[in-house]
């Protein structure tokens, strides 16, 4: 097993398993940014999603102690 902190921000903060916005998952081996937001119910699309702090792509594996972050898109005018 391994261990990854999770990071919600926003109108995310819905799909959290409890009352914080940020909290750890245990997952299995080869879990990807996939896996976790199919985990926490989340759409795909409308957020962006970092992992220590760059742009993943979807089926790009998480390795023990890594850092995901969802934050919802922001546009302004």
């Amino acid at each position: 097993m391994m261990r990854i902190e999770v990071k919600l921000y926003g109108e995310l903060k819905r799909y959290t398993p409890g009352d914080h916005s940020q909290f750890s998952l245990s997952l299995e081996p080869g879990a990807t940014l996939g896996h976790v937001r199919r985990m926490l119910s989340m759409p795909k699309g409308n957020h962006v999603s970092l992992i220590n702090g760059r742009r993943p792509d979807q089926d790009v594996k998480l390795a023990d102690g890594d850092t995901l972050v969802f934050m919802p898109l922001i546009s302004g005018g």
